[in-house]
């Protein structure tokens, strides 16, 4: 694992989230890319306080996380984020209220770094942050906009845990609005995506069309332009859907285009997701297909939950046809789909 997740709320949903407090929902102004992001609003009042927790698939000593950012106010203390070992907060990265500056914070209080440049309401800012938990070798540093911003270096360790399993982002109590979207988090386990993660955009490609294969039963009774069971954000739960249990069928569809222009942008991965279940036992296996140049290619095998959940292939950082960054012309071309695997 590398990259271990990327995030762009394009589902039209909050499947992200592993918990969410109060009014946590997913918007369409304003975005920093594609259609959708998430908001957190406050109870107002001193009510409740929009949060957000993303529990990981596993514990990272070190970690490269990236978001956007934005605010409309700063009525009290934004946390964006904290990082956790179960309930133990070690550390965090906060927006102070008074001076609009970044903070980092080890522990649940001990403040150990301020930013150089305030914040300014009502504009995305990419916000990357570094951690190392450590003794006296700790390190967390904060990039807005590519620039260093806040660092810290010393001990990021204030307990006996060695790793964060947790992160939690939270915004002001009476008042305050905040957004994110193009969230991204990197390990330091490979050769590649084990650094800053960069101020990458995520968009969605969703079916329009049929493709080379039609292999998977629609909820309509038939094989018949499927592409119109699953184009639906958010999903609709069991109204509309496809289904087999035919070892290797597949669906494949055309999809949208990127509207990309080539030589303006860099497309770093792609990637298959989809919002399925298992309706027998949980576990049962299904694969990304990604046709592309002629030639159909499968990710990794991935492991069906026993209700709608976000299922997500490997990324294709790069053409497998040509072995080279994709192109926008490539991907504009491609068809893609579910197989069954097991």
């Amino acid at each position: 694992m590398a990259r271990v997740f990327t995030e762009g709320a394009e589902f039209n949903d909050t499947i992200f989230w592993s918990v969410i407090n109060y009014s946590l929902v997913v918007i369409t102004s304003p975005v920093r890319s594609g259609t959708y992001a998430y908001k957190g609003a406050s109870g107002g009042g001193g009510g409740q306080n929009a949060a957000g927790t993303k529990v990981l698939d596993v514990a990272l000593s070190e970690f490269y996380l990236k978001f956007a950012w934005n605010m409309s106010n700063i009525t009290s203390v934004f946390r964006f984020p904290n990082w956790y070992k179960g309930s133990t907060e070690l550390g965090s990265v906060r927006l102070n209220a008074s001076t609009g500056k970044i903070e980092i914070y080890t522990g649940t209080a001990t403040l150990v770094a301020t930013g150089t440049t305030p914040l300014n309401p009502d504009q995305y800012y990419v916000i990357e942050v570094h951690v190392k938990i450590a003794d006296a070798g700790g390190t967390i540093d904060v990039k807005v906009d590519g620039i260093s911003n806040a660092s810290f270096s010393g001990d990021t360790k204030p307990g006996a845990d060695t790793n964060v399993d947790k992160l939690y982002w939270s915004g002001a109590v009476s008042g305050g609005i905040w957004y994110l979207d193009d969230l991204a988090l990197n390990d330091v386990s490979g050769g590649v995506d084990d650094s800053w993660c960069g101020g990458g955009k995520v968009i969605l490609l969703q079916p329009n069309g049929n493709g080379d294969a039609n292999d998977f039963d629609g909820s309509d009774g038939n094989q018949v332009d499927n592409y119109l069971l699953v184009d639906e954000l958010p999903h609709n739960s069991d109204t509309d859907y496809i289904e087999s249990t035919t070892l290797d069928e597949r669906d494949l569809y055309a999809l949208e285009n990127t509207g990309l222009v080539a030589g303006s942008t860099d497309i770093k991965r792609v990637w298959g997701e989809a919002r399925a279940k298992d309706t027998g036992a949980s576990g049962q296996l299904i694969a990304f297909v990604v046709k592309t140049g002629g030639t159909e290619y499968a990710s990794a095998d991935v492991a069906l939950p026993g209700s709608y959940s976000r299922v997500i292939g490997a990324d294709w950082l790069v053409n497998p046809n040509t072995s080279a960054a994709w192109t926008p012309s490539e991907l504009d071309a491609a068809q893609s789909g579910p197989k069954v695997r097991s």
